[in-house]
Formats: C-alpha cells, sequence, structure tokens
C-alpha cells in the first residue's frame, strides 16, 4: 500500500519537473523557379563597320530581350523580397519562442 502510495505521488509530482519545448518548425526555402532564373538574353555585339540600319536592327533587337526580361526580372526581385519578409517573420517567432524559454 505504502509503494502504491509513493508511486502515485510521484507520479503527480513528475509533470511540474518537466519544462515544455515548443516544436521549432523548418525554416523556409526561397526558391524561385528555374524560368524566374534563366539569364537574360546576351545584347547583340557591333562589329566593325556596321551600317547605321543594321545599327538600327541590333538595336531593336536588343530592345526586344531586355522587354521580355524584365518583367521575369521584377516577379524575381518581388518573390525575394515576399520569401525574406517571410524569413523574418519566422526568426521573429523563434527569438519570442527563445526569450519566453529563456524566462523560465
Amino acid at each position: 500500500m505504502r509503494t502504491i502510495l509513493l508511486c502515485a505521488l510521484l507520479c503527480a509530482a513528475l509533470p511540474a519537473c518537466t519544462t515544455a519545448v515548443p516544436v521549432v518548425r523548418e525554416a523556409q526555402k526561397c526558391a524561385p523557379s528555374a524560368a524566374m532564373l534563366e539569364a537574360c538574353g546576351q545584347a547583340a555585339e557591333i562589329r566593325a563597320g556596321i551600317t547605321f540600319g543594321e545599327m538600327i536592327e541590333v538595336s531593336r533587337g536588343d530592345r526586344e530581350k531586355l522587354r521580355a526580361c524584365a518583367p521575369r526580372q521584377k516577379t524575381l526581385a518581388a518573390t525575394i523580397a515576399e520569401c525574406n519578409s517571410n524569413i523574418d517573420k519566422y526568426n521573429a517567432e523563434i527569438r519570442e519562442i527563445n526569450a519566453r524559454n529563456a524566462k523560465q
């Protein structure tokens, strides 16, 4: 009887000795799509002796490459900014958990 009472008291006191540790989630990865990471087209080389008309065509081609690339670069910049914002929020949560644990 005495052993049962001692075990009951020990089981009742045991949870008071533990500290709840929150589960920490894995950090977010910033993984833009392959299409976003695709390099923009290179500017055309200007050869010696090019005519004015050819120069206009080279310039037009370069502008088209830039026009096609600009939205992708804009989307990439927005994606990275959003990802960094999410990482900042995550780190703030971790700091809060660490501060709470430090008080215990």
